[in-house]
């Protein structure tokens, strides 16, 4: 790899690394009773304007819907998510936050807010422009790689 590619590569992985840090930090100080994983299951419950079946969770977190039914499941049982019968199909659930769950996703969401205003705070709107640019290519390329790696 030349020497940009391995500082970009550093810089992506150290990034995301210390995001991930942040919010085990974060959750640990605010709730020690929920792993990362747990906590973006119900960020993605929190930022539908809708009801959620667990099929569409699944969608929203690019992951399979045994494994987001079990997560579910887990967090019906600590008490920050509820399911009920779809009225008007028997064989679908809607997943719904608890007031418990509400609350751990208005503090992620205050994180995420916090550190996109820090991060934004210092760049000029043409650096702006410029990174959201850059972050839409990495999030589509991420995406496409997503769908190939299924096949």
């Amino acid at each position: 790899m030349a020497e940009y590619e391995e500082r970009l590569n550093f810089l992506l992985t150290d990034t995301f690394d210390n995001i991930l840090n942040m919010e085990q930090k974060m959750l640990k100080h605010i709730h020690n009773a929920l792993t990362i994983s747990e906590v973006h299951l119900i960020d993605a419950v929190g930022r539908s304007d809708k009801t959620n079946t667990v099929s569409e969770i699944a969608n929203v977190l690019n992951l399979a819907v045994p494994s987001v039914t079990i997560a579910v499941n887990k967090l019906v049982k600590k008490g920050y998510l509820n399911k009920a019968k779809n009225p008007d199909d028997g064989r679908s659930v809607y997943i719904m936050l608890t007031r418990e769950g509400k609350k751990i996703y208005r503090l992620h969401r205050y994180f995420h807010i916090k550190m996109i205003q820090a991060l934004c705070s210092s760049l000029t709107e043409n650096e702006k422009t410029v990174l959201l640019n850059v972050i839409e290519k990495l999030d589509d390329f991420f995406r496409s790689e997503a769908v190939v790696s299924e096949d």
